[in-house]
């Protein structure tokens, strides 16, 4: 019997989109383009997941690639992206009606560790019962030990868990801990016609 929720952030929880965060930080769509791609770059992203760049090497090093004109832009991109990332449609209600069913909530995100202090940006995380997030413990999905890392620090059976999110090597790797997966597609009555159906809300 499925008890315990476990949910992804970017794109499942929140919105994600480079291009449209990039856009509250320069008017011209050239320099969007180059804020989405070269400021907002996986090399970049994957270290602050990671823990392993601070926000002062990550200006050091992406001012090195970007004109001096976008400076004040990628500054002011990094002290403020995370504003721009909306609730997904629809998930705020269905992490309600998995509170009101009494099931445990948990999130297992590959992001930066400011999260933990800009949940009131998606007010739905406040209900979780759990967090795991990579940038604060050093560890990123699809890497088995984070997996454990979560079932371990909240002795969750992982038979008693599904786990919901945006990619299947993610979900993959789940499974190989024992634990359900669901690939969420930015449907949020999607998902929750599935859970209604699997009795778990």
């Amino acid at each position: 019997m499925i008890k315990n929720i476990i949910f992804d952030c970017g794109r499942v929880i929140m919105q994600y989109d480079e291009r449209y965060i990039s856009s509250f930080f320069a008017e011209d769509e050239k320099d969007i383009e180059i804020l989405a791609t070269v400021a907002m770059a996986r090399k970049y992203w994957n270290a602050f997941d990671e823990g392993t760049l601070t926000e002062a090497d990550y200006l050091c090093e992406v001012k090195k690639e970007l004109p001096e004109h976008l400076h004040g832009a990628v500054e002011g991109l990094c002290a403020k992206w995370t504003s721009h990332m909306p609730p997904v449609p629809g998930m705020e209600a269905v992490v309600e009606e998995i509170r009101a069913a009494g099931r445990g909530l948990y999130l297992l995100s590959n992001f930066n560790k400011r999260l933990r202090n800009e949940l009131y940006l998606a007010p739905s995380l406040l209900l979780f019962d759990g967090l795991v997030i990579s940038g604060e413990i050093g560890l990123v999905k699809p890497n088995a030990d984070i997996y454990e890392y979560l079932l371990a620090t909240y002795k969750l059976d992982p038979a008693e868990c599904i786990f919901v999110d945006d990619r299947q090597d993610n979900l993959d790797a789940g499974e190989q801990a024992g634990i359900k997966g669901y690939l969420f597609d930015g449907d949020a009555e999607k998902l929750r016609t599935y859970l209604k159906k699997e009795g778990i809300i």
